[in-house]
């Protein structure tokens, strides 16, 4: 059985302090494209030393470049960002982005790639599929369960990472908009606010249900896996890893150095795993927010995750920290080495090292005829054993001398450090071999140029959440395609169709934010005997596509005409995820974190763009009412207050136990009009949440009056936001 131990490193001493620990490899950022833009991170000098210490020691470094890119990025930046760290050895890159993922294996053909977690890979489908594409590693959301991990890894020949300790996300990786909705900073793109680490009041019917000192709500306490790491490991999980990239080189060796330890147990004696509970409070020591628990791996949610309070003043082990510094951190790995000294009369004097599998051989000068005092073996044994600041030591070391010969000492040591140095040169250089580079690739001439001018046939399509809400569009006669959310569960679903088809109105079902294994059995048993009745689907997981395309290829005759459009979340957020997903046959929804001008270059041909609506900022596993004991499987609503008095509603989906929390202002791109238009979209969507049926049917024609009869008769909405369209995120 092989485990990999990966830890963090938000700086170049973290990264060696990581090393120094026993980690196997470490994942760290560079200057840009990482998803911790305001840890230490490496400039370009720091990662190529990174990677020459990883490599000598035998171990690897992960580059992260897990955050959207926008298309300048990737046409001026990403090539010579990367190159340099590719010709130099770099192992992996960490990616979130499909359109990063596609420039990257077309320009660096060897360079491995592993799936971030921030792809939000569900389920075995999305895996099968980022394998046949040449992910050689997918990252699983921190929300799976043992169980999941295990599907994936019994049906997948892929590499599975999984996270083990550090900070725990309240939302689903890569699905949180709420610092980038509240100020800009989108954890997309590696500058989250971490806002869910504030206190808020949780209101029902007017009234705060959480006490006082219980306002940590969306504030998840760290993980610690060191009692269940057995289990995670046989469930597949390959490569455990540590988060902690804004953390300090103590708490890198400390937690590095002790998972070392439990893994190395479990590997040499799997039935004598046992942890000792001073280990325990060393993790607690280097850092704990109200104490520590165990992920998602055994349970989907739980009071007992979530910190509450805010976290106590933590008086620092200074006796631990001293420890790990001393006898960690600063105590490199030594690699043994072997030495042969060939020194012989006429005859240039000769080096060879070996270190594993490679071989280093040196020669010197044409040894003199000793006057005096010839050389003994014992001198040459003492200088070629002084190997005090290089990164090796001597196991074993012949030295054949002929007698009366004579070297200066000189010229042993250089000798010894020119050998050392090609040795060194000899395992970093294996590092960088078969290194094609693809700089004219064509990936970039296959995207879609589409269009530049006004669209003036734009169609209305409905997002609901309710029958009123279905009704109330239907009524109208204004839109284009009505979504019907999964949570509906309408009971007559056939009578809405007729009505629709009577209407000329397409209708969707919109599925469900998360589809995670059980998740599909569920939605089986409500859907899959009336699937036929929908003519298309709104997509948020990747997931779903896969498992409705095979229901339709085992049902072909029932589902001909069907189709698919990607949801914003399923991110679309350059022209070349956009290129990519055409070959999907499915049409797609403007970013929502792109200004105009960014769409504008980008371009928007035949793609749909969210005009109004309370926007979702967290799709999360944990539950609100679950979490203030009110769990009671009846969808209930709620409200989350700020300490700014903001209150952003919450969904309790029951039926796939999961939250929905929307922005606090409604989205409103009613005066923007014109200006879409000529972005060249095909359709406007408004997306209903609490809305009644005057509401609906006011919105709807407001809407239908600025973009389909654009006769200017129509009202802005009070209190609402442009979102990004004027802003963006940097």
């Amino acid at each position: 059985m092989k485990v990999e131990l990966l830890a963090p490193g938000g700086s170049l001493e973290c990264v060696i302090a990581a090393i120094n620990a026993g980690a196997d490899a470490v994942y760290t950022g560079g200057s840009m494209f990482g998803a911790r833009e305001y840890a230490d991170n490496l400039n370009e000098e720091e990662l190529l030393e990174a990677i020459r210490y990883a490599h000598i020691h035998g171990r690897k470094i992960y580059l992260t470049v897990n955050t959207l890119l926008k298309d300048q990025e990737i046409e001026n930046k990403l090539y010579d960002y990367i190159l340099p760290l590719y010709e130099n050895g770099l192992d992996a890159v960490i990616v979130q982005d499909f359109g990063v993922m596609a420039f990257i294996q077309s320009h660096f053909p060897n360079l491995h790639i592993h799936a971030s977690t921030q792809m939000t890979i569900m389920g075995r489908e999305t895996v099968s599929y980022l394998k046949s594409l040449g992910v050689n590693r997918i990252v699983t959301p921190r929300e799976l369960s043992i169980k999941e991990i295990k599907d994936i890894s019994k049906n997948c020949d892929i590499e599975i990472e999984s996270f083990v300790h550090g900070a725990l996300c309240y939302c689903y990786s890569g699905q949180c908009f709420l610092s980038s909705y509240i100020g800009g900073r989108s954890g997309n793109r590696g500058k989250c606010a971490q806002p869910c680490r504030l206190a808020y009041d949780l209101v029902k019917n007017n009234s705060v249900i959480n006490s006082k000192d219980e306002k940590y709500i969306l504030s998840p306490k760290d993980i610690c896996t060191l009692n269940i790491l057995p289990e995670i490991i046989k469930a597949g999980v390959y490569s455990l890893k540590i988060e902690g990239r804004m953390k300090k080189k103590e708490y890198t060796a400390g937690i590095t150095s002790l998972y070392r330890k439990y893994i190395d147990m479990f590997l040499e004696k799997p039935d004598k795993y046992r942890v000792d509970t001073s280990d325990l409070k060393k993790a607690m020591d280097l850092f704990n927010r109200n104490g520590f628990n165990e992920s998602y791996y055994k349970t989907h949610n739980s009071r007992d995750m979530i910190s509450l309070k805010e976290p106590a003043f933590r008086t620092e082990n200074k006796e631990y920290i001293k420890f790990i510094n001393e006898h960690i951190i600063n105590r490199e790995p030594k690699e043994k080495i072997n030495l042969y000294i060939n020194i012989s009369t006429n005859k240039n004097t000769t080096v060879t090292v070996t270190c594993n599998n490679h071989t280093a051989t040196v020669r010197g000068d044409i040894p003199m005829v000793a006057e005096n005092k010839p050389l003994t073996k014992d001198t040459v044994i003492k200088q070629f054993s002084k190997l005090g600041n290089t990164p090796f030591e001597a196991d074993y070391l012949e030295v054949e001398l002929e007698d009366g010969l004579f070297m200066t000492m000189g010229s042993l040591n250089n000798l010894r450090r020119e050998a050392i140095d090609k040795l060194t040169d000899e395992i970093v250089n294996e590092y960088c071999i078969d290194r094609t580079i693809n700089k004219e690739s064509d990936s970039v001439d296959n995207i879609i140029t589409g269009i530049d001018n006004n669209t003036d046939n734009i169609t209305i399509t409905a997002l609901c959440s309710t029958r009123e809400q279905i009704i109330a569009a239907l009524n109208s006669r204004k839109v284009s395609v009505i979504y019907v959310e999964s949570y509906c569960k309408i009971d007559d679903i056939s009578n809405i169709k007729e009505m629709c088809m009577d209407s000329g109105i397409q209708l969707f079902l919109a599925m469900p934010h998360v589809f995670r294994l059980d998740d599909k059995k569920t939605f089986s048993n409500f859907y899959n005997d009336c699937l036929a009745i929908f003519d298309g689907f709104l997509i948020r997981n990747i997931e779903e596509y896969f498992y409705l395309n095979d229901i339709m290829e085992n049902k072909a005759g029932e589902f001909t005409n069907a189709k698919y459009l990607f949801d914003y979340n399923v991110y679309s957020f350059n022209r070349y995820s956009k290129n990519l997903f055409s070959t999907f046959n499915v049409k797609t929804t403007v970013p929502v974190e792109l200004n105009y001008k960014e769409l504008k270059y980008r371009k928007c041909d035949n793609e749909e763009i969210i005009v109004y609506g309370f926007m979702p900022v967290m799709t999360t596993a944990n539950c609100i009412a679950k979490t203030m004991n009110r769990c009671n499987k009846s969808f209930d609503n709620y409200v989350l207050n700020d300490r700014l008095n903001n209150n952003m509603n919450v969904k309790c989906v029951c039926d796939y136990c999961y939250n929905i929390i929307y922005n606090a202002n409604v989205l409103s791109l009613i005066n923007y009009s014109d200006t879409i238009r000529h972005l060249g979209v095909s359709t406007v969507r408004l997306e209903f949440t609490t809305e009644g049926r005057q509401d609906v049917l006011k919105v709807i024609d407001n809407y239908y009056n600025a973009f389909v009869l654009q006769n200017g008769d129509f009202e802005e909405i009070p209190n609402s936001t442009r979102g990004h369209f004027k802003r963006g995120v940097k």
